[in-house]
């Protein structure tokens, strides 16, 4: 399964959002630098393979100095002292290998999500601790309030087999300056017909993914946190509706689609829409599409069109003709004669085969409307063509002429 494995994709779009954000929403106001604290951030600025780790009290204005931070691979720990300018600046270990930074400020150890070295472009990190002054120790108590999905949070889809695969790269805000626990519980359910449910590296610890059945628990520290998951939905067909109701609002509904051929992508809440080229590493074209805010409780829906697919009916059709020859072929070998109990055999097989491939028309029909999903289609289509293939097998064995010891077949007598 590439689910979790196609991490260049997710890279790649990571630094696209704020490229879009620009072009479709304008500069916006400073952030607080908590809200970023320990989030490793693609930065295609760094040299290849550079990671630098900022260490601050509070504000980007009180740079921690002469600051020793560590950068975790493995059993393998660096450090290295921050400059002037509060960085601390790593080469990093070979591309791909899971990482971590840290440092301990004013008796607070401050870590960063795991995440991969970066192989092009570098990765940069804030750590953030306490204003100067104030108690790393009081941890204040949650109150109940809203929190909402950032503006960097984005719906990645990726094509697989048949199948999309759909990525909630999702940052909850909390812009309270204490603990926010949600008035309505933070769970949603995965669409319809949706199949392995997984969580995703960085992904809060507390999040929870129980079949179709995604939940974050507890409160919300202020700022963001990250709730990362994914899933698989089948197709069948050149069109899909992709339709997911959040527990939370959107500030800004922000999509990629990976493209393939005339794909498109189309919704009520779109608002303006593009197309990325294929970068220098061979990726493929990227959608997006972006909307404004949408309230919680709104179903998003996304129309996929252009999917690439392989009809169904091809086989259908060919098993109806192997039906329909072994069918003239029992009508043929009926005339001759030939016990009762086979005859009545063979009455009962036709009836049954007839019966499956009315079945298996009937399920067909049912998917396309959308009475069944992906996964009881599946299961059941399966269920009637080894059914079927059985029939026909029976049937076709029941023809097959008597013999005498010596291979040659043994010519009907007549008693008249």
């Amino acid at each position: 399964m590439r689910l979790i494995g196609r991490r260049g994709v997710i890279v790649r779009v990571t630094v696209s959002v704020a490229l879009v954000c620009l072009l479709v929403a304008g500069a916006s106001a400073q952030p607080d630098p908590s809200q970023m604290s320990g989030i490793p951030r693609p930065d295609p600025n760094l040299p290849d393979g550079v990671i630098t780790v900022r260490v601050l009290r509070g504000s980007f204005a009180n740079n921690v100095v002469e600051h020793s931070v560590e950068l975790r691979a493995g059993d393998t720990v660096s450090t290295v002292d921050t400059d002037a300018a509060g960085r601390a600046t790593f080469s990093s270990p070979p591309a791909g290998s899971q990482v971590q930074v840290a440092t301990t400020l004013d008796g607070e150890r401050l870590e960063s999500d795991l995440f991969q070295a970066p192989g092009r472009g570098g990765v940069a990190v804030m750590l953030v601790g306490v204003e100067p002054g104030g108690d790393p120790a009081a941890a204040p108590v949650a109150r109940p309030g809203r929190v909402t999905f950032g503006q960097d949070s984005r719906i990645l889809i990726e094509l697989g087999e048949e199948n999309i695969e759909v990525y909630y790269l999702l940052d909850v805000l909390n812009v309270a300056d204490v603990p926010v626990e949600p008035e309505t519980p933070f769970e949603f359910r995965l669409p319809s017909g949706a199949q392995a449910g997984t969580i995703l590296q960085g992904s809060t610890p507390r999040t929870i993914v129980d079949g179709p059945e995604v939940s974050v628990s507890g409160a919300f520290a202020p700022g963001l946190t990250p709730v990362r998951v994914a899933y698989i939905l089948p197709y069948s067909s050149g069109s899909l509706v992709l339709s997911q109701t959040f527990t939370a609002d959107f500030d800004q509904l922000l999509v990629f689609i990976e493209k393939w051929g005339a794909m498109d992508v189309a919704s009520r809440l779109i608002a303006r829409r593009g197309e990325m080229p294929a970068d220098a590493s061979g990726g493929s074209p990227l959608l997006w599409a972006e909307g404004a805010r949408v309230a919680a409780g709104l179903p998003v829906e996304l129309e996929l069109s252009g999917l690439p697919h392989h009809s169904g009916w091809p086989r259908i059709i060919a098993l109806s003709l192997s039906g329909l020859i072994v069918a003239f072929s029992v009508w043929g070998a009926s005339g001759t004669g030939g016990s009762d109990t086979e005859t009545q055999r063979c009455e009962v097989l036709r009836a049954r085969r007839e019966k499956l491939f009315a079945d298996l028309v009937k399920t067909e029909r049912q998917h396309r409307q959308g009475k069944i999903g992906a996964t009881r289609y599946g299961t059941r289509r399966a269920e009637l063509f080894g059914r079927l293939e059985r029939v026909l097998r029976d049937l076709d064995e029941g023809l097959a002429p008597e013999t005498t010891g010596t291979g040659e077949s043994a010519p009907r007598v007549s008693t008249a």
